[in-house]
């Protein structure tokens, strides 16, 4: 009896599990700035869904909050009337918005990741009336991403908005633009 546990525990270990059988988490991976990291963090959150690892998706997705603090150095003043309403928002995006994603992403066969620079001001390019009222309330100059999930060969998918890169890490504002008004 003793050999098969031990034998059950080697096995374990060559599993890659660990403390009762619990496998660990992956860690998440540090992304860069630019187009090409939010790609990365994409990359790696539709991965996740088409593996229908939706405690992933909520982890890669969680790592992209901003702190009250974050939000009144984007909005200035304006950031009081968000703070409480963005919890709220990315409650939604990491939770029930995660295991959405994964749905749509098995139901639709999402299998691409597109990364789009918002235009906030000029002209339109990938912007919508929301990029451009976060344009006009941010305190300081920034550039904005948006990340669709689509099929291959297709022009529309399910569209993330408000991306941005700052310290270090992928935040996003998620729908915070429908709130600001000027």
């Amino acid at each position: 009896m003793l050999r098969w546990v031990l034998v059950l525990a080697g096995c374990a270990k060559l599993l890659g599990y660990s403390d009762g059988g619990v496998k660990s988490k992956p860690p998440i991976p540090v992304y860069t700035d630019g187009a090409d990291g939010l790609q990365a963090l994409f990359t790696d959150v539709l991965e996740a869904a088409r593996k229908d690892d939706r405690e992933r998706v909520h982890d890669l997705l969680a790592t992209t909050v901003m702190t009250d603090d974050d939000l009144r150095g984007l909005f200035g003043p304006r950031a009081e009337k968000l703070v409480p309403r963005y919890p709220k928002l990315m409650a939604g995006l990491c939770n029930r918005g995660g295991v959405e994603m994964v749905a749509q992403v098995y139901e639709r066969k999402y299998d691409t990741v597109e990364v789009l620079p918002v235009e906030t001001s000029g002209p339109i390019v990938n912007s919508t009336p929301a990029d451009r009222a976060v344009g006009r309330a941010l305190q300081k100059p920034m550039v904005l991403y948006a990340v669709r999930f689509k099929k291959t060969g297709e022009s529309r998918g399910m569209r993330y908005d408000f991306f941005f890169y700052e310290n270090g890490h992928w935040r996003t504002g998620n729908q915070l633009g429908q709130f600001l008004d000027d």
